[in-house]
């Protein structure tokens, strides 16, 4: 009898969820290349935000919905594994 192999299950990096109709993959051609200068999340009653200014002084903002938690993490992936090497304490946005 043939022995079957199964495939170890696909890692999905942190940010990637499986795709549903609800989830979409988005990408920011305009940033490509750009030297970040710092990332800053934004959260008040009337804004909520992730700004990513660049080096060159442009800057791209991902507006958020209320009601949502802002955790980061930063990981390294060299050897294509996640490794989380820093996280940060959850941000939770202030109720309105």
């Amino acid at each position: 009898m043939k022995e079957q192999r199964s495939k170890p299950p696909r890692k999905l990096r942190s940010c990637q969820k499986p795709r549903n109709s609800f989830n979409r993959i988005m990408e920011f051609p305009h940033a490509r290349g750009r030297t970040v200068e710092r990332i800053e999340p934004v959260t008040n009653p009337e804004y909520h935000c992730v700004s990513i200014r660049f080096k060159d002084k442009t800057d791209l903002t991902v507006v958020i919905n209320p009601s949502l938690t802002f955790n980061a993490e930063f990981s390294d992936w060299k050897t294509h594994d996640q490794r989380v090497v820093k996280r940060w304490p959850p941000i939770r946005s202030k109720a309105m």
